[in-house]
């Protein structure tokens, strides 16, 4: 896929920063914490996990180029205790390993992009120390009326042979809480609590669901249409959900989440 589009995701960056503050009031990281933040973007949150944490220190790794070198300019403005204590690194997060380095290892919204997650699950395991932490938020939104419509275009005839074996990363990689349950426990992990959350985001129309949508879930398709028929496939798209919303102004955007808390038994 093309390089992530550093504005267009934060365009949306108060209703993306919802499951982030959720997580943060429940993590309470204490002082002295050692934490990565596996898929950190632009890397807002890496430096918020620092700031909850005194004397802390955070690494936030990327895959995208673009993600990696916005957040490293963020890190730039920061006081100096911080710019210390804040490093990013350009990296696959699907072939992260680390040997209890960690006391917290964190990931927002980034795993659902990543295959093998049983896998990356147990080198989360390893990377943590004894007693340490795993939190991480992935979406889980594959029923709701926008993605249904993504998959139900492309599935057409118009676009099947370019689109048809394409899936958003909800819908093929991301599995149930139960089933998170099980692996996790599986793998060693204690203290398991896996579950949905569902954020209400107003919007001002079907068409600016598009364009969270393009920010992320909408890439593989893009990508594969091209230029030359992205604007037709994205106007098909926003008649389909004014469609389907009943409305071509204002409305509630529900979307769901799946959140995997889980710990590495003390030693």
């Amino acid at each position: 896929m093309a390089d992530w589009d550093p504005e267009l995701y934060n365009r949306f960056r108060r209703y993306r920063a919802e499951p982030f503050a959720m997580i943060l009031a429940r993590l309470a990281p204490g002082p002295d914490e050692r934490m990565i933040d596996l898929g950190c973007g632009t890397g807002e949150n890496t430096v918020d996990l620092a700031r909850a944490s005194a004397g802390g220190r955070v690494v936030g790794m990327d895959s995208s180029r673009a993600m990696i070198d916005r957040a490293i300019k963020l890190r730039a403005t920061l006081a100096a205790d911080l710019i210390a204590r804040v490093s990013f690194e350009l990296g696959d997060i699907g072939a992260f390993e680390a040997d209890g380095a960690y006391t917290i290892v964190f990931s927002n919204a980034a795993l659902q992009w990543v295959a093998g997650h049983r896998g990356v699950l147990a080198a989360c395991w390893r990377a943590l120390r004894p007693g340490g932490r795993l939190v991480v938020q992935m979406p889980a939104n594959d029923n709701e009326t926008a993605q249904v419509a993504i998959h139900a275009l492309a599935a057409e005839a118009d676009w099947r042979a370019a689109l048809g074996a394409i899936e958003t990363p909800s819908r093929h990689r991301v599995r149930t809480p139960e089933g998170y349950s099980a692996m996790l426990s599986e793998i060693g992990f204690v203290g398991v609590d896996c579950h949905y959350h569902t954020f209400h985001h107003p919007m001002a129309s079907p068409a600016e669901i598009v364009e969270w949508s393009r920010a992320t879930a909408l890439r593989p398709y893009l990508d594969r249409v091209g230029p030359a028929h992205e604007d037709e496939f994205v106007a098909q798209l926003t008649a389909r959900l004014e469609a389907a919303y009943g409305t071509r102004g204002a409305l509630t955007f529900n979307f769901r989440r799946l959140f995997l808390w889980a710990s590495r038994p003390p030693q």
